[in-house]
This record gives structure tokens, C-alpha cells and sequence, in this order.
């Protein structure tokens, strides 16, 4: 089994460890989008529209964005 899974931020690809959750893919992407989720400042989905908090679980493949809270 890998310890490896693939996710994508905001259509770049992160490989992260296998049983990492929402937090942790954004701050290997940019610790700022971290920062401004955290803050609520922004809001992350996953690639079917639906809002994902932090603790989220992600799978090999996931693609979760961000999004400006109005």
C-alpha cells in the first residue's frame, strides 16, 4: 500500500500522506490559504459543490477549491 495519495488544490497537484485531512493539503499547497480558511475567510469545496470543513477526510484523486466568503 502506497503512503502516498494524490489531491488537488485549486487544480494543482499535492501529494500528501495517506490519512491527512483538509488542513494539511491546503497548508502543503500555500500555508496563507490555511491561514484565510481558518480565519473564514474562505470556504473549501470538493469537486461536487459541497463545503468541507478542515478535519475533512480526503481519497487519492480528491480535488477540493477554495472559495472568498461574501
Amino acid at each position: 500500500m502506497n503512503d502516498h495519495i494524490t489531491v488537488f488544490v485549486n487544480g494543482i497537484r499535492i501529494r500528501i500522506y495517506r490519512g491527512m485531512k483538509v488542513k494539511h493539503a491546503l497548508i502543503a499547497r500555500d500555508y496563507l490559504l490555511y491561514a484565510a480558511a481558518l480565519e473564514g475567510r474562505l470556504a473549501v469545496y470538493d469537486d461536487s459543490g459541497f463545503r468541507v470543513g478542515l478535519e475533512g477526510a480526503l481519497h487519492d484523486g480528491a480535488r477540493i477549491t477554495t472559495r472568498e466568503v461574501a
